[in-house]
């Protein structure tokens, strides 16, 4: 799990437009007074001993096909408290991204995504110009899960040699990392759930759906 998660930020850092990056885990959350705080594994380059044990994140029906210019396709995304202490800067956030080396224009100005309000039960558009987010300061209980319902669609002028795409939700929250020396500083953690998505043509779902 930890080299998943540390390839995932890794690709991200190198391939992600600059929204995304944003998103990532590694740039999301915001200590008290609203700074961008350091990823605990760079605070912790030195030592490199640590380990995000708090949060765990799983998602359901990501990694369906998507049509281009077709409706939306729904997936979910459940986050746990696996940690014994309260969350209370939980933050979400979801983006479409590829690893393509100078690839332009990128993938994440064709993908749309909403999510369903938990208060109003409202689809709500995810705002890719905030960087993906559509939870901030969330409160997660230690032992409780909370689920998202997402959904995604591709628009008709998505470039046709984008037949994939690689759909990633971030859960992320402020951690402390603890030098040997014993002083303790705050810093982002969080865990990445990524799934690839094949992007079809809609002349091309019917029969890729008949052949399976």
């Amino acid at each position: 799990m930890k080299l998943r998660r540390t390839l995932a930020m890794a690709l991200a850092a190198t391939a992600l437009p600059s929204a995304a990056l944003l998103a990532a885990p590694t740039a999301h959350a915001a200590g008290a007074t609203g700074e961008q705080l350091p990823s605990c594994y760079d605070v912790s380059t030195a030592y490199g001993d640590y380990e995000q044990k708090t949060l765990r994140l799983d998602q359901t029906d990501a990694d369906g096909p998507v049509v281009r210019g077709g409706g939306w396709r729904s997936f979910r995304a459940t986050v746990t408290n696996i940690g014994t202490v309260d969350v209370k800067t939980l933050g979400m956030s979801v983006y479409a991204w590829r690893q393509v080396e100078d690839e332009d224009p990128v993938i994440g100005r064709f993908i749309a995504f909403e999510y369903k309000n938990k208060k109003t039960g409202a689809w709500t558009p995810v705002d890719g110009n905030a960087s993906g987010r559509f939870v901030t300061d969330g409160v997660l209980k230690a032992g409780k899960s909370v689920t998202y319902d997402l959904r995604l669609r591709a628009t008709a002028d998505l470039p046709a040699h984008m037949t994939w795409g690689d759909v990633s939700v971030n859960a992320s929250f402020v951690d402390h990392y603890r030098f040997p020396t014993g002083s303790v500083v705050p810093c982002s953690a969080g865990e990445t759930g990524q799934n690839l998505v094949h992007i079809a043509d809609a002349t091309a779902a019917p029969a890729a759906a008949a052949r399976a």
